[in-house]
């Protein structure tokens, strides 16, 4: 089978790796072509074509450089990852199934209803797709990732993410003003100065530390007491799933997929108030949280890794392709 993957981002982050671990672990039995961004090439493991894909969504030149792609590969299965991305294939004439994942929560849904089938990261995500051919694709754990992972001593609390507007890194560093504990913020993005500013004023230096990006997931973890989401949208994060996988707690909003997988002592309403409140009268029981966890974290390794999820992708492409034909 000949698949081709499209995204366009700005930032490496959790969108990005579902779409290099899928076509990677697709490419070891299927020719998979990845269509992205010139600056991500060197993070993908599959063959990667680099193009300019942060230009306007209607440039002529970005519709002409994607129509070749498809012409010069002649692809099965077209999956697109995010709107813009799924809006440029909508306008194509093809002969190729076409498949979309809403990786969050969209107000625009025009273009994921023209798609053959839809992959959501979440219920919500999908709930106003009025197609028929749609379904839950949680995220995963690539087990390769954490092959060699061995926990250290839990000493700090960990945020991970791109610190951006949605995932409200601001929400957590403001409740932190009067939790005890370390804290450690991995990620990059248009918030980074003004979460380092905050840290400055409120001389919280010494337990709020900013860790830029890290590649290596295992150093992330390894001391990790908790993991930390306040986000006020989400669909089915990445370092949800990597987190329980390595038996470490997750206190998050309640959005995206995670009341369908956390308790009730670990999930808040996305806002301020309830995430501070659930931060100072909720970690203090983190070991009897943990306990409470033994049967999530058995779930996690059993469903949610990524040959598992790669083989229900490709059930749904087979699918469609024999009814195609």
């Amino acid at each position: 089978m000949k698949i081709l993957h499209i995204f366009s981002s700005k930032a490496y982050a959790g969108l990005e790796r579902h779409v290099e671990e899928l076509a990677f672990e697709q490419s070891k039995e299927n020719t998979v072509l990845v269509v992205g961004p010139v600056k991500f090439e060197e993070q993908f493991r599959a063959n990667y074509k680099a193009i300019n894909m942060n230009q306007w969504r209607w440039s002529p030149f970005l519709n002409y450089e994607i129509k070749r792609v498809i012409t010069q590969f002649a692809p099965d299965v077209v999956h697109t990852h995010g709107y813009k991305s799924t809006a440029l294939i909508v306008n194509q004439q093809n002969d190729f199934i076409h498949i979309a994942t809403i990786h969050g929560t969209k107000k625009k849904i025009e273009a994921f209803e023209n798609t053959d089938y839809v992959f959501g990261a979440s219920k919500k995500s999908i709930e106003n797709i009025k197609l028929a051919k749609k379904s839950i694709l949680e995220n995963w754990v690539d087990e390769s990732r954490l092959e060699n992972f061995k926990k250290g001593v839990s000493d700090r609390y960990v945020f991970i993410g791109r610190l951006e507007p949605v995932k409200n890194p601001m929400r957590l560093v403001n409740a932190w003003k009067n939790i005890p504990y370390q804290l450690e913020i991995y990620g990059q993005g248009m918030l980074g100065n003004e979460i380092k500013n905050f840290i400055k004023h409120n001389n919280l230096s010494k337990k709020i530390k900013m860790m830029g990006s890290e590649p290596d997931l295992n150093k992330v973890l390894k001391n990790a007491k908790a993991i930390l989401i306040p986000s006020d949208r989400e669909g089915s994060p990445k370092i949800l799933f990597e987190a329980l996988y390595c038996k470490i707690p997750v206190f998050s909003t309640s959005v995206g997929i995670m009341p369908d997988l956390l308790s009730s002592d670990c999930l808040c309403e996305p806002d301020n108030e309830s995430f501070q409140y659930m931060l100072e009268n909720k970690l203090k029981d983190l070991d009897l949280i943990h306990q409470n966890n033994l049967d999530l974290y058995e779930l996690v390794k059993s469903k949610f890794t990524l040959k598992q999820q790669c083989a229900e992708v490709m059930r749904v492409y087979q699918v469609l392709l024999s009814k195609a034909s």
